[in-house]
């Protein structure tokens, strides 16, 4: 069984942005993932004209992951 929430991460909280049915004290187990909302920010002013590999390169470089 599995619940997709969305979360928004702020000052070292993740805050679902609707309420979650949950008695308090419920341990969860967390996979995160970037959404596409999210990486298409993360890309904002890379040149992603060219090829997927000049644009990781430029990605890499800029060090956006890290």
């Amino acid at each position: 069984m599995g619940t997709k929430i969305i979360a928004v991460y702020e000052n070292g909280v993740l805050r679902p942005k609707n309420r979650l049915d949950l008695p308090a004290g419920t341990e969860v187990e967390l996979v995160i993932l970037p959404s596409l909302k999210g990486l298409m920010k993360l890309f904002e002013g890379v040149d992603v004209r060219g090829d997927v590999e000049s644009a990781l390169k430029e990605a890499r470089e800029r060090k956006l992951w890290e």
